[in-house]
């Protein structure tokens, strides 16, 4: 590996110069996280460039983050060492010194840097515990309440002790609701509203009070089967399937969530959490587990889906000691978690598919839509999409036009 790196900036190689020990260390260790070797390479050139103008200076390298953050700072604004390419002055350089830094904090040549906890940070804590240990709730709902709560502190400045935020009217809850939930729906308004109530029931058990303020931000009634679920036509899922890209980077993981998707009705999260051990290629079999209760159901593999697994796991997953099937492309290529809407709704822009709403549930609903259409019973599409009730499924029966066709009065009989 030495004799490959040349620094560009003295005549001698990378071990030969100040601060290559480190750079080939850092080249190594963004190795084993999966970085391209021009970008390792890059990385590594970047600690060599802070080496050459310490060496200049006379001064000795010793682990510090000041001494860095003079480099990046005095350096290279007017940085004449060598060429750069255009629209790349310095970037690498930046990078390549925070991977360094990290390193170093890693060896424990620095110390870990310790970040300012906000005023509110152990007040937050201790009502996740409650919601947590004894409450019992799910880690997505208290994900969810913890960052509407986070919000409501976050509006009151330094005023988050106890005390002064139990002195508030219902007033002031209405006015940062209405403020925070301009654009939310009724269902993350009512997570909202829950989540400020459930804050100050637990303050009141703790014996600051607060009893007044809970349910101070009203509750939007919702209808049980009020909602019409938005849903594409069989031909516009399989439409929207021929127009992804498998050859771009990314697009053969793309391609089987989305299949994964669309042929089982998984949720968004269910297609990311899915873990290497849960797919059994011996007996055909896919075990689905909902990241939200735990549940698991097992369903038949289909040849295509099983070949779109495979064709991304042998082609274009990168070795990692992670369990979950779809990673990252970008080192250290870590398990998905980001959403995957605006990429569907790239997709359906390209297949030229008009649709109310682009998120990955919008094949859900149209699988469920795409069995009743097939004489599939609501118990077997509740099984199906994992549906602990069936009326949980029956709001897809609003989608079964045709079947209310025939069952529609005549208007001229009627009048």
């Amino acid at each position: 590996m030495h004799d490959t790196f040349w620094n560009g900036l003295f005549d001698v190689r990378w071990e030969g110069a100040q601060l290559g020990e480190e750079a080939l260390r850092l080249v190594l260790r963004l190795r084993k996280r999966g970085y391209a070797e021009r970008t390792c390479r890059d990385y590594g050139h970047a600690v060599i460039h802070l080496g050459r103008v310490l060496h200049e200076r006379g001064v000795t390298w010793t682990p510090d983050e000041a001494m860095v953050e003079e480099f990046i700072r005095d350096h290279l604004p007017v940085c004449r060492c060598y060429r750069h390419r255009p629209g790349c002055r310095g970037a690498s350089v930046r990078i390549g010194l925070a991977h360094l830094l990290a390193m170093l904090r890693e060896e424990g040549a620095l110390p870990a840097v310790v970040a300012n906890e906000p005023p509110y940070h152990e007040l937050i804590d201790g009502y996740c515990r409650f919601l947590r240990h004894d409450r019992g709730l799910a880690e997505t709902t208290i994900v969810n309440y913890r960052r509407y709560l986070r919000d409501f502190l976050v509006s009151r400045g330094d005023a988050v002790r106890p005390n002064e935020l139990v002195s508030l009217s219902p007033d002031d809850l209405l006015g940062f609701s209405r403020q925070r939930g301009a654009n939310l729906g009724h269902t993350a308004w009512n997570h909202m509203a829950t989540s400020l109530s459930g804050f100050y029931r637990w303050l009141d058990l703790r014996g600051y009070g607060g009893a007044h303020l809970v349910g101070a931000v009203p509750l939007r009634r919702r209808y049980r089967l009020a909602d019409v679920p938005c849903a594409l036509s069989w031909d516009q899922v399989q439409a929207l399937l021929g127009v992804v890209d498998r050859d771009r980077p990314g697009g053969r993981r793309n391609y089987a969530m989305l299949l994964l998707i669309a042929t089982y009705g998984l949720r968004g999260c269910e297609a990311r959490a899915l873990r290497l051990r849960d797919v059994d290629w011996k007996n055909d079999e896919l075990t689905i587990v909902s990241p939200k209760t735990g549940r698991r159901r097992a369903l038949p593999l289909t040849r295509p889906v099983g070949d779109a697994v495979l064709d991304y796991l042998l082609e274009e997953r990168p070795p990692s000691p992670h369990e979950e099937v779809f990673l990252s492309a970008r080192p250290p290529h870590g398990p998905l978690r980001s959403r995957m809407n605006a990429w569907l709704q790239r997709q359906l822009d390209e297949a030229g598919i008009v649709a109310a709403r682009g998120g990955a549930h919008v094949l859900r609903h149209s699988l469920a839509v795409h069995l009743l259409r097939g004489g599939e019973t609501l118990k077997s599409i509740g099984d199906v999409l994992g549906h602990r009730s069936p009326e949980t499924t029956f709001v897809y029966t609003k989608l079964h036009v045709e079947d209310l066709r025939t069952v529609a009065l005549d208007p001229e009989v009627v009048s």
